[in-house]
């Protein structure tokens, strides 16, 4: 009986998005421009109802909700280590560890029966935390000097998730609003609410830690895009834009101490501080200016600078060498050879376009490359081959803009295959939300040059990929993978299919 009436609720809600979706609907006339108080009612909802969907299942797995904490309680530990005054773990060492000519070599810790600490870094006798260190200083110290208590890791994760969906609804709403106000609102709201699922998934089956550090670099970056938006775009009082570019760029410098693949998404700034100096006279006051504005980069940088050579005698180490887990990875970097060249075109393939056969049980899928996951960012690259949408966005002044963010993906799975033994699907997490970006911003150019008979059908079919997008989400989480509640426990999927299939 339970199973039935979950099911019966979980199908009412999907039928009744699905016919609020339907061709007919005014939510397809409806346009950003023209929004009323129901429609930003309605957008509230929405936002509210993602963030519910997407941070309340994280705390079902003991192995991800600290109750089995092993490696994945760092943030934590860190923070006990510098309210006690340094940087390392407090751990004991194992003199077998101490002894050996390369701890970094697992085969043989595993040999000599060595006892180490997983997944933590580890030089000149000490454990460090090579995960970014930011969010201890955002969340973690904040949290326990005013509570006494420890902040638990994944509840820093539904903190980044939550702040991150709304900077995605925010900044995709700026964008709307001043290249694209005629865009419907259930496109807006679809695309929206599917991208930042699409862009966070895998934080919601394995929320602490690895999910942490991501989701952290992605809040920053998300809204430091927001106000660099602002900056250029948002009036003509050059002191506005210099306050809006400074709070972007702060974002976008604390990015680097989240997680530094995420944060080489402070590329577009580039293109869009040229594409503010070409409406501009410069002089000598607008150099100050922006010599100001970009002043946090150096800030910032310096104290991560001096934090890394603290702890390792190397301002540009973030303990990436030193990790104790699968590789040595003391050797990894960027030196070129031929076999490194087919390792990094075979890795950007897996990447991208890997392809597992469907499973005969539910959830029925695996984990893919990229587009193969969300086939809907194929959108983004489809719209930028129509002369009329490229033409639409050199007028608009986001070509150049538009170029960095379509290489950047490709980009940072590059550097990510240099510099780890292999790309987890966690790691697709750095580059979902670009393409997200990317997919929206051609979309959503491509809805403002269409005829108004094919803009209700452009919004009524994207609308539907969007929702297909979401479930997607949902099955990937589903998939027994990386300790998370299905794995942990096998017979949730069972209750699963139950409840879809209404008790049967």
């Amino acid at each position: 009986m339970a199973y039935l009436i979950l099911g019966v609720l979980c199908w009412g809600v999907i039928f009744a998005v699905l016919y609020s979706l339907r061709l007919k609907s005014r939510l397809h006339t409806l346009s950003i421009e023209t929004m009323a108080v129901p429609e930003k009612a309605l957008s509230v909802a929405v936002l509210l109802g993602i963030i519910m969907i997407c941070i309340l299942p994280m705390g079902l797995c003991p192995v991800w909700n600290g109750d089995i904490p092993e490696h994945r309680n760092q943030y934590e530990v860190l923070t006990e280590s510098i309210l006690q005054g340094h940087l390392y773990m407090d751990y004991e060492v194992d003199p077998k560890l101490l002894a050996m000519d390369n701890p970094y070599d697992r085969d043989m810790r595993d040999e000599l029966g060595v006892d180490y600490h997983w997944d933590h870094a580890f030089y000149q006798g000490h454990y460090y935390m090579y995960f970014g260190v930011v969010p201890v200083f955002l969340l973690f110290l904040p949290y326990r000097v005013i509570t006494g208590e420890s902040l638990t890791t994944y509840h820093a994760t539904q903190i980044f998730v939550a702040v991150f969906i709304i900077g995605i609804f925010a900044l995709f709403y700026l964008l709307a609003k001043k290249f694209f106000p005629r865009i419907s609102l259930a496109l807006y709201l679809m695309l929206s609410a599917a991208f930042a699922m699409a862009s966070i998934w895998y934080s919601i089956a394995a929320p602490a830690l690895y999910a942490t550090a991501i989701t952290a670099g992605l809040c920053m970056e998300i809204w430091s895009l927001y106000f660099f938006f602002k900056s250029v775009w948002d009036g003509e009082d050059d002191r506005k834009c210099i306050r809006y570019a400074f709070l972007g760029s702060i974002l976008g410098a604390l990015a680097f101490g989240c997680r530094p693949p995420v944060a080489l998404a402070n590329l577009l700034a580039v293109p869009l501080l040229i594409q503010y100096l070409h409406s501009r006279k410069c002089n000598r006051k607008l150099a100050g200016r922006l010599l100001f504005a970009a002043l946090p980069y150096v800030v910032v940088g310096g104290l991560l600078m001096a934090y890394n050579y603290a702890r390792f005698d190397n301002p540009f180490e973030f303990g990436q060498a030193y990790q104790l887990t699968t590789n040595d990875q003391t050797a990894y970097g960027f030196g070129f050879s031929k076999s490194l060249l087919f390792e990094m075109i075979n890795g950007v393939f897996t990447s991208f376009i890997s392809y597992a056969p469907l499973d005969e049980a539910f959830p029925y899928l695996s984990h893919n490359g990229v587009l193969i996951n969300f086939p809907v960012f194929f959108c983004g690259f489809f719209g930028l081959a129509q002369e009329k949408v490229r033409r639409k966005l050199k007028s608009q002044g986001l070509w150049n803009f538009t170029i960095v963010l379509t290489v950047l993906p490709f980009l940072i799975t590059v550097i990510e295959i240099l510099w780890s033994p292999i790309v987890n699907e966690r790691y697709h997490m750095d580059i979902y939300w670009l393409m997200g970006l990317l997919c929206f911003l051609v979309m959503g150019t491509a809805y403002e040059s269409a005829s108004v008979k094919f803009r209700r059908r452009l919004s009524w079919g994207l609308s539907y990929g969007a929702l297909g997008t979401m479930f997607v989400c949902f099955l990937l989480w589903a998939v027994p993978r990386d300790s998370n509640l299905t794995s942990y426990y096998p017979w949730v999927l069972e209750d699963i299919k139950q409840v879809i299939r209404l008790g049967r």
